[in-house]
């Protein structure tokens, strides 16, 4: 095993992942809708893996013991048995740290499975495509599937019962469309229901959540269509259609689910206004309360200013789309991940 660091960044559904697919193995976290998303090149997780004697997870400077530990060995073991080696996996230090806030509705799960998948492949000297790295990636986190590329990438559903066609595949590169998404955040601190429980809550009481299941495919081939083509107005219509449709599934759930607060909602009205008065943006929100707003560069700053200035807003961040994730077997074995490093992710 060889000490190892990989970067790989967030990403952000435009066309939303909601549901597990049911009459499959857990283990395998299928989605039962596929996905199209933009990864974002501001938002990053960087991990490290080191051998040790012992199995040792620390996340932004915290240890770590509890369930979400538990996920991380049992991804390690997931690779390690993907590797074909024999024995037992070797224990190991995982040093991660997030670049943006964690469990808050911004995708860290994606890019902190993508990373570590990676990390684990790597270390372990597991040479696999990125398309199966793609599909173990998913099986730690569905939306980490994505997060593997970068650029626009598509996560087909599948239909076999083994997960083997449930792969994201890249549409096309970070240079296709130089689009801008903006972060709104609007409140600070972790989401009450992780979206895993949010999921299985909808699926088994919503009665919207067949609807949502059964207009996915048509959205998706639209979106593709439209990033393609570079139509801004087309995609930014789908996009809105997907997301609301998804928050209303949610909302229709027993109890309901509503993940947005008065901040979300006051931003969302801000940018219809400002749509409406020329400076083009669409509006997405995942199982969290921050709004993504996506539109074109030259109308970034504009917007980014507009939404900056809604009271209840804490910050806006501002992505582009973001590069592939990568891994690289360190010369040394550094404690931490660098100092320099420490203050970006507590700042």
């Amino acid at each position: 095993m060889k000490p190892v660091r990989a970067t790989a960044c967030s990403n952000i559904a435009l066309v939303k992942y909601w549901g597990k697919r049911t009459g499959v193995s857990a283990e395998l976290n299928l989605p039962a809708v596929g996905s199209l998303s933009m990864t974002l090149d501001a938002l990053r997780t960087e991990t490290e893996l080191h051998p040790a004697d012992a199995d040792a997870f620390e996340l932004d400077g915290r240890p770590v013991h509890d369930v979400q530990a538990a996920k991380v060995w049992r991804h390690l073991d997931r690779i390690w048995a993907a590797s074909g080696r024999d024995g037992a996996r070797p224990a190991a230090r995982v040093v991660s740290y997030n670049r943006f806030p964690t469990a808050a509705g911004l995708a860290s799960s994606a890019s902190g499975f993508a990373a570590l998948t990676i990390a684990a492949a790597t270390a372990f000297g597991t040479d696999l495509p990125p398309a199966a790295l793609s599909s173990l990636a998913r099986q730690g986190s569905g939306s980490a599937a994505r997060s593997i590329f970068g650029g626009f990438v598509r996560l087909h559903r599948g239909s076999a019962p083994d997960g083997s066609d449930c792969r994201a595949r890249p549409l096309v590169g970070a240079d296709h469309w130089p689009l801008t998404l903006l972060v709104v955040q609007t409140t600070a601190g972790r989401k009450p229901i992780g979206s895993t429980d949010g999921m299985e809550r909808c699926r088994e009481t919503s009665p919207y959540y067949s609807p949502w299941v059964a207009t996915s495919e048509a959205d998706l081939d639209a979106a593709e269509a439209a990033l393609r083509a570079r139509d801004l107005p087309a995609l930014g219509r789908v996009v809105e259609h997907s997301c609301f449709k998804m928050h209303a599934s949610m909302m229709a759930t027993d109890p309901p689910l509503l993940y947005w607060n008065g901040t979300t909602v006051t931003v969302v009205h801000e940018v219809w206004q400002a749509r409406a008065e020329g400076l083009s943006g669409y509006v997405t929100i995942d199982a969290g309360p921050h709004v993504k707003v996506l539109c074109e560069p030259t109308t970034a700053t504009a917007l980014r200013e507009r939404l900056a200035a809604v009271p209840g807003v804490l910050g806006v961040i501002e992505a582009r789309p973001g590069p592939d994730a990568t891994a690289a077997i360190l010369e040394t074995t550094p404690e931490t991940i660098p100092e320099a490093g420490r203050e970006e992710a507590s700042a």
